[in-house]
C-alpha cells in the first residue's frame, strides 16, 4: 500500500484508465458469450424436445390404430356384450366360460406386444373382465385415478392414453424391477353404434414409452421427462436405475413469468408450459436448470427437456475463469510495474535503512557480548582478589607464627598448623588449576582428543584421590558403574568434570553419609548420576550453578571453601564433548548431578 501511495499523479491516472478499460472489455465479452451460450442451449433443448414429442406422438398413433382395430373385432364385441349380461360380481364373472375364452383370445396378443394386461370396463366403472382374477368384478383403477379420462372413452368415444399411475397390483416386466407403476391405452367398444364398454390395455411404462424419452438426452446432465396433468414426473431419470415413485415436476421453483396457472377444468389439468420457450428454474436439489416443455392434449401429458445450467454454460463459465485469471494477471503485472517504479526510487533509501539496521544489530550484539565479558571479567577478578587472597592470608599468618616462635608451640599444635597450611595450599592449587582450565576454554586453546573411556575406571581413579577426604568425614563412596560401559570423549576434560563433581558431593555431604555414582545408558548417550544425600541446594540457586558471573557462596558440612568456578568449568567441558549436564536437588535430602556423554 505504501508503494501505491508513492506513485505520481500521472501514474495513478494511467493505472486507473487501464483497469477500467480492461474491466469494461471483460464485462462486455462475458455478456455476449453468456447470451450466445443461452441461445445455443435453447436451440438444442427445443430440437431435442420436438424430436422426443414427435416420437411419442407417432408411437401413440401407432398404438391407437392397433387398439381401435382390436376394439372393433367381432369376437371381442360379441363376448363383451355377453359378459355385460352376467351379474357383475367377482365369482360370477371369474367362473364364466366367457372369461376363459377372452383370456385365451388376448394372451397371444399380449405376448406379441409385451403388454401387461387387458380390461373390459362397464359404463358403471366395473372391470367385467381382466387377465387377473383379483381385478375381475372390482371398481376399475382408472376410474379411481383418472375418472375424467375414462369418461371421455365411455361417453365421448375417444381413444386416449392414461399416463403412468400407481398400480393396484404388483406387475411383472422384463424391462424393470419396478412393480408398482402402470399406464393404459383405452378405446370404446361399440355395438349397434352404441358404446357398451371401454377396452383398456395395460402398457409397460419401461418399454417403448420411457425409452422414447430416454433418447432425449443431452450431454452429461440433460434429459427429457414426461409429466401428467397434476404436474408429476411420470418417466425415469437417467440417474436412477429404478423409478422410486411418481416425482413432483418441481413447479414450485419455476419462474413466475414462465408458469401458467392451474387450469380450473374438471381434470384440474396443470399447464406449466407456454410452448417452446426457454425457462430457467431451480430443481428439487436447488440446482439451476434450463428447460423447454410442451403440453399435448392428445397424449394427456407434457414433455419437458432440461439441462443443468452449469453444463449449458460450460463454455461461458470456462471463459469467465480465463478472463478472471487475466484480470488477476493484470493486477499482478500492475503491482510488479509499481514495484519496479517505486523500487527504483527507494533503492538507495532501502540500502541506507538496511545498513542502519545491520549496524544497530551489530552494536546490540556487541553490547550484549561486552556486558557478558565484563561480568565474566569481574567474576574472574573477584575470584583472584578474594578467593586467592583469603587462603594466602591464612597461610602467611600460620607460616609467620611458625617461623618467629617455633618453640612456643607444642608438637601437636605444630601438626595442626601444618595441616591447616596443607589444606590452604591444596585449596589454592585446585583454584588455580580450575582457573587455568577455564581460561583456556574461553580462549579456545583446549585441544580435545576423543577416545573410548571407561567410566568405571575413571570414577575409581577419582574415588582414590578423594578417599582421604571421604574417610575424614566417614562418607561411603559407591561406584555402581558397569565395568564394560564406555563413552566417547576427551579423557582429560571429563576427568576434571568428575573430579569436581565428586569433590563437591563429599564437601556437601554430612559425616556418615554416602556418595553414589550410577549410570543409565541408551543407544546414543550415557547418563552418569553423581548422587549424594547431603544438604541439598535451594531451588532459587539451581539455575545459577553453572554461570561463572553468578556468585553463590555455600560452605561445606565441615566449613570447606569452594573455588566458585568448578561447576561453570564442568559445563564448558561437558558441552565441548557433545554432552549435557543438569542438576536435581532438594534441601536436606540431597543432590544428583546428571552428566550425558556420547555412547561408543
Amino acid at each position: 500500500m505504501k508503494k501505491i501511495l508513492s506513485l505520481k499523479k500521472h501514474e495513478y491516472l494511467l493505472m486507473v484508465i487501464s483497469f477500467l478499460i480492461a474491466v469494461v472489455l471483460i464485462i462486455f465479452s462475458l455478456k455476449e458469450l453468456k447470451s450466445f451460450s443461452i441461445q445455443s442451449a435453447e436451440t438444442s433443448l427445443i430440437t431435442v424436445n420436438k424430436s422426443s414429442h414427435e416420437a411419442l406422438k407417432q408411437w401413440m398413433q401407432f398404438r391407437k390404430n392397433n387398439i381401435r382395430k382390436l376394439g372393433s373385432n367381432a369376437f371381442l364385441v360379441n363376448k363383451t356384450e355377453e359378459i355385460l349380461d352376467l351379474p357383475q360380481d367377482s365369482s360370477a364373472l371369474i367362473s364364466s366360460p366367457i372369461t376363459s375364452e377372452l383370456r385365451a383370445f388376448f394372451q397371444p396378443i399380449l405376448d406379441l406386444n409385451e403388454d401387461l394386461g387387458v380390461f373390459l370396463i362397464s359404463p358403471n366403472y366395473i372391470s367385467v373382465f381382466s387377465m387377473r382374477d383379483s381385478n375381475t368384478g372390482s371398481f376399475n383403477l382408472i376410474a379411481k385415478e383418472s375418472k375424467s379420462l375414462l369418461d371421455k372413452v365411455l361417453f365421448e368415444g375417444e381413444t386416449i392414453l392414461v399416463p403412468p399411475i400407481k398400480s393396484d397390483v404388483a406387475l411383472e416386466s422384463k424391462y424393470t424391477e419396478d412393480k408398482w407403476h402402470t399406464m393404459f391405452l383405452l378405446t370404446p367398444i361399440y355395438h349397434q353404434e352404441k358404446i357398451i364398454a371401454a377396452f383398456a390395455i395395460r402398457l409397460d411404462t419401461q418399454k417403448d414409452f420411457s425409452r422414447i424419452l430416454e433418447m432425449g438426452r443431452i450431454g452429461e446432465s440433460g434429459e427429457s421427462y414426461g409429466f401428467n396433468s397434476q404436474g408429476k414426473i411420470v418417466t425415469n431419470s437417467r440417474f436412477e436405475e429404478k423409478l422410486e415413485g411418481i416425482k413432483e415436476f418441481n413447479l414450485e421453483h419455476r419462474l413466475e413469468d414462465e408458469v401458467d396457472s392451474i387450469m380450473g377444468s374438471q381434470e384440474n389439468k396443470f399447464s406449466p408450459c407456454k410452448g417452446y420457450v426457454l425457462s430457467e428454474i431451480e430443481d428439487d436439489q436447488g440446482e439451476n436448470i434450463y428447460e423447454v416443455c410442451v403440453w399435448d392434449d392428445t397424449l394427456n401429458m407434457g414433455v419437458a427437456t432440461r439441462i443443468d445450467s452449469k453444463e449449458a454454460l460450460k463454455g461461458y463459465l470456462f471463459m469467465r475463469k480465463i478472463l478472471i485469471l487475466i484480470i488477476v494477471g493484470l493486477f499482478i503485472m500492475g503491482f510488479i510495474m509499481i514495484n519496479i517504479i517505486v523500487n527504483a526510487r527507494q533503492n538507495e533509501e532501502n540500502i541506507l535503512k538496511e545498513n542502519k539496521r545491520e549496524l544497530e544489530y551489530i552494536v546490540e550484539e556487541r553490547t550484549k557480548e561486552l556486558k557478558h565479558n565484563i561480568k565474566t571479567k569481574d567474576k574472574f577478578f573477584s575470584i583472584l582478589a578474594h578467593d586467592l587472597r583469603s587462603p594466602f592470608s591464612g597461610l602467611l599468618v600460620l607460616l609467620d607464627l611458625l617461623l618467629k616462635n617455633p618453640k612456643s608451640f607444642s608438637e601437636e599444635e605444630k601438626t595442626n598448623m601444618l595441616e591447616e597450611i596443607f589444606k590452604s595450599s591444596e585449596q589454592l592449587f585446585k583454584l588455580l588449576e580450575n582457573l587455568l582450565s577455564w581460561s583456556r576454554s574461553q580462549t579456545n586453546e583446549i585441544t580435545l582428543n576423543p577416545e573410548k573411556v571407561s567410566i568405571h575406571d575413571l570414577i575409581e581413579v577419582n574415588f582414590s584421590l578423594q578417599l582421604q577426604n571421604a574417610n575424614n568425614k566417614e562418607i561411603k563412596l559407591i561406584n555402581e558403574i558397569d565395568k564394560s560401559l564406555n563413552v566417547f570423549a576427551d579423557r582429560n576434560t571429563i576427568d576434571t568434570v568428575f573430579r569436581n563433581l565428586i569433590s563437591n558431593a563429599i564437601k556437601f555431604t554430612n559425616p556418615g553419609g554416602k556418595v553414589k555414582i550410577k549410570s543409565s545408558p541408551n543407544r546414543k548417550m550415557v547418563k552418569v548420576y553423581v548422587q549424594d544425600n547431603g544438604i541439598g541446594i535451594p531451588q532459587e540457586n539451581l539455575e545459577k550453578l553453572f554461570k561463572i558471573e553468578e556468585k553463590i557462596s555455600t560452605k561445606g558440612t565441615n566449613n570447606e571453601e569452594g573455588t566458585g568456578i568448578g561447576l561453570a568449568l564442568c559445563k564448558e567441558f561437558i558441552e565441548l564433548n557433545g554432552g549435557k549436564i543438569y542438576v536435581d536437588s532438594k534441601p536436606e535430602v540431597g543432590t544428583v548431578f546428571i552428566v550425558e556423554l556420547p555412547n561408543v
